[in-house]
């Protein structure tokens, strides 16, 4: 579980990948953001007429719709989920890293995540570069790399098993990943599992996002989670395929010796 004792606090994270969703030409520095870092963190998003209409902007969302307000998912305790397997970022506990929608054949590749209420305490966002996290592993612990390479490395759902570093060919890689109760890893990757949560472990950057705030990442990159909470904390989220150019994946330099 991830507490607040065991990541680093970023105050400036926000301010330097700051993009704001009103600004003109806003599809042509989304576009350079995510094509350099995956991530833009946006502000301006302060209602969800707002968080709409920027997501709609930058992203289709036709495939992933969510039940909230203007097709959003709204992200709240609801105090119905706590014992549902799957089901925590509906309640006030912490949320593990992973990746959105790892159990579809076609994650979305772009998801937005907007603060509407930060609560009164905790809830910050932790985030994992996949990049960082895979070319880490590739040096520390080779064997672990290649054994998340592997094509039915884990299932993140009935019908879909996959690696959780996929080669794409031509050094491109993309994150799919679960830690919940609903994945199963195979046989064959369960001995490297904690060194890969230590990786995680080691690798998250955590940032408390207020009122109006957002991230845009790259789900094929980044993985995202947060600190338990309390108080009404409400953030909407977006899932959808990139109005522009985006290059599959992330590129490696590292390799599994």
């Amino acid at each position: 579980m991830t507490t607040s004792t065991d990541v680093a606090f970023l105050d400036d994270l926000f301010t330097y990948y700051e993009v704001d969703a009103r600004r003109p030409r806003l599809l042509d520095v989304v576009q350079a953001r995510m094509r350099h870092t995956g991530l833009v963190a946006v502000s301006g998003l302060t209602s969800p007429e707002a968080v709409a209409k920027f997501a709609d902007r930058v992203m289709h969302r036709g495939v992933y719709p969510g039940k909230g307000p203007l097709r959003l998912h709204e992200i709240r305790d609801t105090g119905e989920h706590a014992h549902r397997l799957g089901r925590a970022e509906l309640t006030r506990a912490a949320v593990d890293v992973h990746t959105c929608r790892p159990d579809l054949v076609l994650p979305p590749r772009l998801v937005l995540m907007a603060c509407i209420n930060p609560g009164h305490e905790g809830g910050e966002t932790v985030l994992v570069d996949g990049k960082v996290l895979f070319g880490d592993l590739c040096r520390r612990r080779p064997d672990t790399a290649d054994a998340f390479l592997h094509e039915r490395a884990a299932a993140f759902g009935p019908t879909v098993s996959a690696p959780v570093f996929d080669d794409l060919g031509r050094r491109r890689y993309a994150l799919r990943l679960r830690q919940d109760g609903v994945v199963r890893w195979s046989a064959a990757t369960q001995p490297y599992l904690p060194v890969l949560r230590t990786a995680l472990q080691r690798h998250q950057q955590v940032l408390a996002l207020g009122y109006g705030q957002g991230l845009l990442v790259d789900n094929a990159r980044w993985a995202t989670g947060r600190l338990a909470f309390a108080g009404p904390r409400v953030f909407l989220r977006a899932e959808g395929t990139a109005r522009f150019r985006v290059a599959a994946g992330f590129v490696s330099g590292a390799v599994p010796r």
